[in-house]
């Protein structure tokens, strides 16, 4: 069904316990992006008129005013939320996640869990903790939560050049390989 905003909607009475992600996602993986429903909403019955068939009338009210639970895609937009939506993609094993799927939902469960917290530090450099996971379960909160890996530590924030001998972006002398000689005194050329 189109509503006034030109997506296609369905309206599903699943017969067994399914999300609307879960049945959306299927028809997305059966029908392919351009045929299936960009929204999908849980009704617990079609509204039937007199003749016993679907009351779209009635449908496209209840669908406008009522509310139903429903599952909108949105598709992830920078190049982390693609990450981070594949990794959970790959994970569940579904074609797709969007930026507002959640992991439970989608039937995430700790074993995936832990498997998805180590694929986003590898693939994504994404430090996230499994607290996080299950408390921000969707790729758009785990993007604006979770945090980048802190740079290796210089402990004194004076870079190495292993190459040059230099610290501080100095130059040195590579020759000599420090500033005093064997005597213990100044190397010839540098400051006392």
């Amino acid at each position: 069904m189109v509503l006034a905003g030109g997506e296609l909607t369905a309206a599903v009475v699943p017969v067994d316990f399914a999300s609307a992600p879960e049945i959306r996602d299927h028809a997305w993986a059966r029908l392919g992006e351009g045929r299936a429903p960009s929204t999908v909403a849980l009704l617990s019955a079609l509204p039937r008129d007199a003749h016993g068939t679907v009351d779209r009338g009635e449908l496209l009210r209840i669908l406008a005013e009522d509310d139903p639970p429903t599952s909108t895609y949105a598709a992830p937009r920078t190049a982390l939320e693609v990450e981070v939506a594949e990794v959970l993609a790959e994970v569940l094993g579904l074609p797709r996640v969007g930026l507002d799927d959640d992991f439970l939902e989608l039937g995430g469960d700790s074993l995936r869990a832990i498997e998805v917290v180590n694929l986003l530090e590898q693939r994504a450099g994404l430090a996230v903790a499994l607290e996080e996971l299950f408390d921000s379960a969707t790729v758009r909160a785990l993007v604006l939560n979770a945090s980048t890996p802190a740079p290796a530590d210089t402990s004194d924030g004076a870079a190495s050049d292993k190459t040059t001998g230099a610290a501080d972006g100095a130059a040195g002398d590579t020759t000599a390989g420090a500033a005093q000689d064997a005597a213990g005194g100044p190397a010839r050329g540098a400051e006392a």
